[in-house]
């Protein structure tokens, strides 16, 4: 799948959710990303696009860049929130398609920040199919020259049954980790403890490449979706 289409896949999927919440849901707090709640993971995504679209990307990414996305959002409703990305995120999604690998970023944000608001309000999100499958294959692609240069071991990574080797080239792997696609993705974008990581199907010396095997920052409490 393009990552314009995945990015298109979950946000029409989040913004036909948004019409099931309720205003209890939306305040609801999302666990990985304190303080925010339900509404402001909205905002979040919202202003994501927008930023892209209008070319406010001084600092992207940075808790700055993100928390002023919510701050230009605090008095937008849900519905506002949403009407806001419904006109916007067609034009977004354009971008992706012209520019391949290089906003493929956004694809794993939404996606990420999906699971995040369905685990808060108790509405659990796909663990299998397309999206899920290509959106691991497509971090693990990415995610390869950022382990290599971490110089961490090399690990054998059984996803679904399907072997992909992370670490230097050549090298014979001293760890497996075998998991699914769903879990690969929670790993490396920061949604699961050291903890759960550490539990998770290991074979050899996990603690070796545990703290090289994500890109944000592990959160201290479990993370349960």
């Amino acid at each position: 799948m393009e990552l314009s289409n995945l990015y298109a896949t979950c946000r029409a999927e989040l913004i036909e959710l948004a019409q099931s919440i309720t205003p209890e849901q939306a305040d609801a707090p999302l666990a990985a990303t304190p303080p925010w709640n339900v509404l402001d993971g909205y905002r979040h995504l919202s202003g994501v696009c927008a930023n892209f679209l209008d070319g406010v990307l001084d600092n992207a990414g940075s808790p700055e860049w993100t928390a002023a996305q919510v701050r230009a959002r605090h008095t937008m409703s849900l519905a506002d929130v949403c009407a806001e990305w419904t006109e916007r995120g067609p034009s977004l999604e354009e971008q992706m398609a012209a520019a391949g690998p290089t906003m493929g970023f956004l694809a794993f944000d939404v996606w990420t920040h999906e699971q995040d608001i369905r685990a808060a309000i108790g509405s659990r999100g796909e663990r299998t199919g397309d999206v899920v499958t290509a959106l691991a294959e497509l971090a693990l692609t990415m995610f390869a020259g950022r382990y290599q240069a971490s110089g961490a071991p090399t690990v054998l990574v059984l996803v679904d049954g399907e072997s992909h080797v992370l670490g230097a080239l050549g090298t014979d792997a001293e760890v497996t980790l075998g998991t699914t696609a769903y879990e690969f993705l929670r790993i490396v974008f920061g949604r699961r403890s050291a903890v759960q990581i550490a539990a998770a199907n290991w074979t050899g010396d996990a603690a070796s490449v545990i703290s090289s095997l994500h890109i944000f920052d592990l959160p201290p409490i479990d993370i349960v979706d």
